[in-house]
């Protein structure tokens, strides 16, 4: 068994029957390697030195499998060669390889395998440094907008976000005003981690200007935030968006959304009524309609649920949705949110931590004993 430090011999190794064949073998290799530069570009070659192993297994040699069981196959290749002319082994060989090569090699064979782990590798780094980076989009999130929202009197509100592989971002908040006679309340998608940048940026300037202003229209926010948002919408960049204000005299919610964001009323007798969207994503194409915000009066035991559009299909979209409102409608809101984590994280498969884009969802259940005052003037 050889792993070769000759610069012809990079990322190749060698697990051969005997010292004959790996001789054969290293030649073999070597020659083909001296091709690498020009049959697959030097993007490629000038690679070498950051890629895993490749290893070519003999299927001759006796053992192989015990052997290739205790290996690391984090990074690495494994290829098992056999003879031209030899039966295939059975599947329960086959599972401890990557791929098959035929010996006698051939060029174009070995450089087809060789292409395939160097993009295989290619989108490892990818999937790693994503990780990275939502892990750390995860906890800055978690910090800024915790599980559960307190000190809101006459509502309970329970929040969760999951990070995704997916570009892009989801923003929630919820801040009440001074006077606490109003809580807004804003759920945001965007498809660039730009654009969700620049976005969490201007709300958190303009949070306590938009809490103060008691005259302000969602409309008229939407319509600000998409002027100051406008340069910095790519050709194709997109935002859905939610952005609503909950009386906290009559309950009654002035509210526009956009685009892929969903959000429902939930009465006590589990009736689940949509929301009206007011336009499709807001792009550089879509701006804002200058359309009247829409108004839903909340009454005691109504539950307020919003989701990204992460939760709503990774969950399988209204008629799921409305299952899983059914069964969780006399339990607490933290009890809805943890059912919709956990239908999205039984979709993962085995090795991932991230579903594929962010989920995001707030639940507010108005309490029984609120008062809705009788409006003046």
């Amino acid at each position: 068994m050889k792993q070769q430090d000759n610069h012809n011999m990079k990322n190749w190794s060698v697990f051969a029957r005997d010292v004959t064949t790996e001789t054969s073998w290293i030649k073999e290799v070597r020659k083909f390697q001296k091709m690498v530069g020009t049959a697959l570009g030097n993007s490629v070659f000038s690679s070498q030195e950051s890629l895993g192993e490749i290893w070519l297994i003999d299927s001759k040699k006796v053992g192989w499998q015990n052997w290739l069981e205790n290996q690391d196959r984090i990074g690495r290749t494994y290829l098992l060669v056999v003879e031209e002319n030899e039966l295939l082994p059975d599947s329960r060989d086959l599972k401890w390889v990557d791929d098959l090569v035929v010996t006698p090699f051939r060029l174009a064979e070995l450089l087809s395998k060789y292409r395939a782990h160097f993009v295989r590798e290619e989108s490892l780094m990818t999937q790693i440094e994503l990780e990275k980076t939502n892990e750390v989009l995860e906890r800055i999130l978690s910090a800024k907008t915790p599980r559960r929202f307190t000190g809101l009197k006459g509502i309970r509100v329970s929040s969760k976000h999951m990070s995704g592989l997916k570009p892009g971002g989801d923003y929630f908040d919820l801040f009440e005003s001074d006077k606490k006679d109003y809580v807004n309340i804003l759920l945001a998608d965007s498809s660039s981690y730009g654009l969700s940048s620049v976005l969490l940026g201007m709300v958190l300037s303009n949070s306590a200007r938009i809490a103060n202003e008691s005259q302000l229209r969602s409309s008229d926010w939407i319509q600000s935030i998409y002027h100051d948002l406008k340069t910095a919408l790519g050709e194709k960049e997109s935002l859905s968006l939610f952005f609503g204000r909950l009386n906290r005299k009559d309950f009654t919610l002035h509210y526009q959304l956009y685009g892929s964001i969903e959000a429902y009323q939930i009465g006590q007798d589990g009736n689940c009524i949509p929301f009206k969207k007011h336009g499709k994503k807001i792009s550089s194409h879509e701006p804002p309609a200058h359309a009247d915000e829409s108004v839903v009066t909340l009454n005691p035991k109504d539950r307020l649920v919003l989701l990204s559009d992460g939760f709503v299909n990774g969950v399988g979209g209204d008629v799921f949705l409305n299952q899983v409102f059914q069964e969780q409608k006399e339990k607490d809101p933290f009890m809805l949110v943890n059912e919709l984590s956990y239908r999205i994280k039984t979709k993962l498969i085995d090795g991932e931590t991230f579903p594929g884009e962010d989920c995001s969802a707030i639940v507010m259940d108005i309490e029984s004993r609120v008062l809705r005052l009788a409006p003046t003037g």
